[in-house]
């Protein structure tokens, strides 16, 4: 017997009329199972109250439980027998059938084949199961129809919940539900009771995922505000300390240098290299203390620039401007705090030393040809004087430490002059999308 698909919610196929009237029709004509056959519009009348308050309680059960795996061996068991106890199911007391939810949670990978309570599907039904609806999700309009697919096991296999089923609080996640009717289980699909049944267990199963992508993304925001604070802490015992210290080393290493201008060459230079070093630390530990207070989540890199461009106009005179032709680009909070810090320093130096007046910062994706853009081009640009790197002298190192921030992040860093004047910064990674 062909395995046949359909759907359980509002606005897709039926989920238990349109396939068994499907495949009534397909049996009495000898029709294949993806023959066009229509569907016959079906009046079903309530299920029993008593049924309707003991499913009631089963969706409560399923959408509250904190392992589904676990729980719902229990609660299908307790279905499939109120499926054979019902009179108007057509099925013996003893005869159980077969009946299973596959499933896969948000962020999982693989479904998982789960069975009623004493109930043990063979591991070559599992796997067959497993194939079939992962062939289904690389197809989307296949769960919005009843379809045919050769193979066994045979029955009905009836979408449960899918990623609308999540709500903006699923964004990203791709989990799914399906349920499997083997035979015999698979005839009682048509009764009022299989309507109620069915309804239930997919409105259970879409509150859990639900519940489940609240809770996954409460938890990530917990770590992410103990990431913060304890990097904040860590700032602030930087400031207090070593921070502190390397001020201190570094006035009193330019006062060495200033002592030293009449002493032999060597001392000049021994001088030197050590106040150099004592900026170079002292410059680092401050980037450090303000990166511990920069965090993003989940802004695009777009408002870490318009974040940079509103912190230099509130000391610069010069005019900013933010060129953005990427509606989108999220980058982890550790190479948005290199880039910010390549872009700081950059802006830097146009205010300290170019004697400019407009400053463009433009990002884009750079593409060659008619293939897709590959990579991330960002460029600052400024109208000031201009300079040539080779020219600048060794205590001068934003340059060098610019340059390690590249390499750190996999990227391509160049200085040039443009032709009309001033300098152009271009940074350029690989594009990859988030």
């Amino acid at each position: 017997m062909a395995l046949s698909l359909g759907a359980s919610k509002t606005g897709k196929a039926p989920a238990s009329q349109g396939i068994a009237h499907r495949l009534d029709v397909q049996r009495a004509r000898g029709c294949p199972a993806d023959a066009e056959t229509p569907v016959r519009p079906a009046a079903i009348p309530p299920p029993d109250l008593r049924d309707r308050h003991h499913l009631d309680a089963i969706t409560l059960r399923i959408a509250t439980c904190a392992d589904l795996e676990e729980a719902l061996p229990s609660v299908l068991r307790e279905l499939l027998d109120m499926l054979n106890g019902c009179p108007e199911s057509g099925m013996a007391h003893s005869s159980i059938g077969e009946l299973c939810v596959v499933h896969r949670a948000p962020g999982q990978a693989t479904h998982a084949v789960i069975s009623p309570a004493g109930i043990a599907l063979s591991a070559a039904a599992r796997q067959r199961l497993q194939e079939v609806v992962r062939d289904i999700g690389r197809d989307p309009g296949a769960r919005q129809q009843a379809s045919g697919i050769a193979g066994t096991p045979g029955g009905v296999l009836i979408a449960l919940t899918d990623a609308a089923d999540r709500g903006e609080t699923g964004r990203g996640a791709t989990g799914d539900d399906w349920l499997w009717l083997g035979e015999p289980a698979a005839p009682s699909r048509e009764t009022p009771l299989a309507h109620a049944v069915i309804d239930a267990l997919s409105r259970g199963l879409a509150l859990q995922q639900q519940q489940q992508a609240r809770h996954a993304e409460d938890r990530q925001a917990a770590v992410a505000q103990a990431l913060k604070n304890e990097r904040r802490q860590l700032a602030a015992e930087l400031h207090d300390t070593l921070a502190q210290e390397l001020s201190y080393l570094q006035m009193q290493s330019a006062r060495l240098t200033r002592a030293a201008r009449h002493a032999p060459q060597e001392v000049q230079a021994l001088a030197e290299e050590v106040h150099t070093q004592a900026r170079r630390a002292f410059r680092q530990t401050r980037e450090l203390i303000n990166g511990a207070h920069a965090t993003w989540g989940d802004a695009p890199l777009a408002c870490v620039l318009e974040a940079l461009i509103e912190e230099f106009e509130t000391r610069s005179s010069m005019v900013f401007e933010l060129d953005n032709r990427i509606q989108s680009l999220h980058l982890p909070d550790a190479q948005s705090l290199q880039v910010m810090f390549i872009v700081r320093e950059a802006m830097t130096n146009s205010v300290r030393h170019a004697r400019a007046t407009h400053l463009r910062l433009q990002l884009l994706y750079q593409s060659s040809g008619p293939q897709p853009a590959a990579r991330v081009l960002l460029t600052i640009e400024d109208n000031g004087c201009g300079f040539d790197p080779a020219e600048i002298p060794a205590a001068h190192f934003g340059l060098g430490i610019m340059q390690d921030r590249a390499r750190h992040l996999g990227a391509d860093f160049a200085i040039t002059q443009p032709r009309q004047g001033g300098t152009r910064v271009t940074l350029s990674w690989e594009r990859r999308d988030t």
